[in-house]
């Protein structure tokens, strides 16, 4: 019976390396390339069914050769953007019911942050993002190993180190939640989590004002590893599912994109905050009957970026 090959943190030896890697071409015309036509189809100024001209039209108008402008478009269809039959040229797909979750970021950035579609796409990610840090951290609850929490004990705390730089926090973060997406040893959580792996370099405007408030925040590292000590999923679920939906509430509010609940919004959110906290320190400190684990390959899961609490939720069976 086959397995998934074991994850490893160790590096391989670099001799290793170079003997499975070869010479690779320049490729920064056909990154440009298929870049600017992603961006044309992601925008809609491009429109699915719709047929692309000839390469000779295309490379000319592009300015490109066509190997380069083939190389591009068989990029394109690697993503489900675009569908090419021979001899009847390149049509563009529907991306929607073609490409996968890392399209999402990408047709954000092909959009004005004032454009309507915009705000849509992000809700669509706040969405994702809260409903896999609920279920990661409900299933690391029952998975984890002393191991993973010791992991997440490290990234919680060299958070605090890096509250003066956004981008820094944010990749602290992503860590984080692949900690935790690897306790709850779930392979199809973090590949989607790679997904938004690349938002740190591809959306620094954006997850500049995502980790606005980094100092309130830190301290809810403690908390999520609470909630997985105390191998409770049902109560993780309820503690967090509230709570970060409360979170990205606010902050739509917060920068405009909603009508802010004002003040009473952010007394609920901070105490629903404090609870959270107060509640995984209780469990944390309680924990769960003991119980044997085997220490299992890594494979996924993941948390959510920054504070929570939860509204009032049934305390956790001691």
């Amino acid at each position: 019976m086959k397995k998934l090959p074991p994850q490893t943190s160790s590096a391989p030896d670099p001799s290793e390396t170079l003997a499975v890697l070869g010479p690779v071409a320049r490729s920064s015309v056909v990154d440009a390339v298929a870049d600017r036509l992603r961006n044309e189809i992601l925008a809609g100024r491009l429109a699915a069914g719709s047929r692309l001209p000839s390469e000779r039209e295309l490379s000319l108008a592009l300015g490109v050769n066509r190997l380069t402008l083939r190389a591009a478009l068989a990029r394109l269809e690697a993503m489900g953007l675009v569908t090419t039959r021979h001899g009847s040229g390149t049509e563009v797909a529907a991306w929607r019911e073609r490409a996968g979750l890392e399209a999402l970021p990408m047709v954000m950035g092909s959009l004005d942050p004032d454009e309507p579609a915009w705000l849509e796409l992000l809700t669509s990610m706040l969405e994702v993002r809260r409903i896999l840090a609920t279920e990661a951290v409900a299933l690391a609850a029952v998975r984890h190993t002393d191991e993973d929490i010791a992991a997440m004990r490290e990234i919680a705390a060299a958070q605090g180190t890096r509250l003066h730089d956004a981008q820094a926090y944010a990749r602290g973060d992503l860590a984080f939640q692949r900690a935790v997406v690897r306790a709850a040893r779930n392979v199809g959580f973090e590949l989607i989590l790679n997904s938004f792996a690349r938002f740190p370099e591809e959306q620094p405007a954006l997850v500049a004002q995502l980790y606005d408030k980094r100092e309130d925040s830190v301290g809810f590292y403690g908390a999520l590893i609470g909630l997985v000590q105390a191998g409770d999923p049902d109560g993780a679920r309820n503690a967090l599912r509230d709570v970060f939906t409360a979170m990205d509430e606010e902050w739509l509010g917060r920068h405009g994109h909603r009508p802010a609940g004002g003040e009473a919004a952010r007394k609920r959110e901070t105490r629903e905050t404090r609870e959270v906290a107060e509640r995984a320190s209780r469990t944390g400190r309680a924990g769960a009957a003991p119980r044997d684990r085997k220490s299992s390959p890594s494979s996924t899961s993941a948390s959510s970026s920054a504070a929570g609490g939860a509204k009032k939720t049934p305390k956790p069976k001691r």
